[in-house]
C-alpha cells in the first residue's frame, strides 16, 4: 500500500471540504492509504472510512512551534513511514513540516489556493466562478499522480442518536417538515441576523408546517439561540442535545438547511440535504459553494444599490458601511420563497 500524508489544520470549512476529494481518491486508488494530519475536533467528519486514517495536529499544545513541529515530523516519520507528502495548508507550520520531509529525501507537494486571483477579483467586483477549494484539492492530487472519483451525495453519513433528538423535539409532531437553521458565521460580514431569522420563522409559521432546530456553539450564540426558540413552540436549539459529533447524524435528518457562508452549510451539503445559502460580504464565485447545490439555492444580494461585494475573500474585512448592508438588502421573502419551493418540492 502507498501511503499519503496530508495536512490541513485550518477553518473547519475548509477542512471539511476535503471529505469529498479524499473518498474520491480511495474510491479510484485501492493501494492506497491516506494520513490524514488535522486538529483533533475534525476528526468526528472523517471517521469509520476505510483506509483513512487521522493524525491530531496539536498545534497548542505538544506540537507547538518549531520544536513541537520537528517532534511531530518525527513521529510520523517514524510511525507511519509516508511515500509522498501533500500540503493542503500552504502556511508557515505546513512549510516547516515540507521543509523537515524534504531533507529526510520524501517528495513533498502542494496545491494552489488561488490567492492572487482570490484578491483580485475582490478589488475589481467582478463576479466570474473560479475553482472551488474542492476543484483545488482534486487538482494537487492529480499533479501527483492520483485520479479522483468525486463522489455523489449524501458524502458525509452519521446514524442519528434517536434518544437524543426525540429529548430534542419533545413532543413536537414528528411528521412535519424539519428545517435546520444555522444563522451564525466567523465574521459578522457574513451574518443575516437574528432579527431576520425571526422573520423567517414568523413568516413561515404562517404558511408552512415546518420545526425548526437552530444550530450554534458557544455561550454567546447558544443564548441568543435561546432566546429566540422560546418566542416559537416549533423552534429548538440543537446544542441543548447534541455535540458536534453527533450534529452530523441530526442534519442527515433535515428536509431543508438554511445557513451562513459556514462550516454548517458544508456539513448540511455534504449530507445530501437541501441547502439554502445566504451571502453578505463574501461571495459564492471565489470558491467556497456549498458542494452539488443548485444555484437557485444560493442567496447573495446583485442589485445596484451597492458594488462592494465582495469586500474580502473570507469575510474578515469591516463594512465600509458599518451596517452589513448587502445582508440587510436580503429579503426574508426570497429565502422563504426558495425554502418553500425545497419543501414543496419534497413532498411532491
Amino acid at each position: 500500500m502507498k501511503k499519503i500524508l496530508i495536512y490541513r489544520f485550518s477553518a473547519m470549512g475548509d477542512v471539511i471540504m476535503l471529505l469529498p476529494v479524499l473518498k474520491g481518491l480511495l474510491a479510484a486508488n485501492k493501494e492506497v492509504e491516506i494520513y490524514l494530519l488535522t486538529r483533533k475536533f475534525l476528526f468526528p467528519f472523517f471517521k469509520d472510512i476505510e483506509n483513512l486514517h487521522l493524525i491530531e495536529a496539536d498545534l497548542k499544545g505538544k506540537h507547538k512551534g518549531v520544536s513541537g513541529l520537528f517532534s511531530l515530523y518525527k513521529e510520523i516519520k517514524e510511525e507511519v513511514a509516508p511515500d509522498i507528502v501533500i500540503d493542503l495548508h500552504q502556511v508557515l507550520r505546513s512549510y516547516l513540516l515540507n521543509f523537515f520531509f524534504r531533507l529526510s529525501g520524501l517528495p513533498v507537494k502542494s496545491f494552489d489556493k488561488g490567492t492572487k486571483e482570490k484578491k483580485q477579483q475582490v478589488k475589481s467586483k467582478r463576479k466570474k466562478a473560479l475553482p472551488s477549494t474542492i476543484d483545488r484539492y482534486e487538482l494537487a492530487f492529480e499533479n501527483a499522480g492520483f485520479n479522483v472519483e468525486r463522489p455523489n451525495t449524501p458524502v458525509l453519513k452519521q446514524e442519528l442518536d434517536q434518544a437524543l433528538f426525540e429529548k430534542l423535539l419533545d413532543e413536537a409532531d414528528p411528521q412535519i417538515k424539519l428545517v435546520g437553521i444555522a444563522p451564525f458565521a466567523q465574521h459578522q460580514q457574513k451574518v443575516w441576523g437574528i432579527d431576520k431569522v425571526e422573520q423567517l420563522i414568523s413568516f413561515s409559521n404562517e404558511n408552512l408546517k415546518a420545526n425548526f432546530i437552530l444550530f450554534g456553539g458557544g455561550k454567546t450564540e447558544i443564548d441568543q439561540l435561546n432566546s429566540l426558540a422560546q418566542k416559537f413552540s416549533n423552534v429548538f436549539v440543537a446544542a441543548k442535545h447534541f455535540k458536534l459529533d453527533s450534529e452530523i447524524g441530526l442534519i442527515g435528518e433535515l428536509n431543508a438547511m438554511i445557513s451562513m457562508d459556514s462550516a454548517n452549510m458544508h456539513m448540511a451539503a455534504l449530507c445530501g440535504i437541501p441547502t439554502i445559502s445566504i451571502w453578505g460580504g463574501t461571495h459564492s464565485s471565489l470558491g467556497f459553494a456549498p458542494y452539488m447545490q443548485p444555484r437557485e439555492n444560493i442567496i447573495e444580494y446583485s442589485g445596484d444599490k451597492i458594488a462592494c461585494r465582495p469586500c474580502s475573500v473570507y469575510g474578515n474585512k469591516k463594512c465600509i458601511y458599518n451596517d452589513v448592508r448587502c445582508m440587510k438588502y436580503v429579503e426574508v421573502e426570497q429565502v422563504y420563497n426558495q425554502l418553500k419551493a425545497i419543501l414543496t418540492k419534497e413532498s411532491n
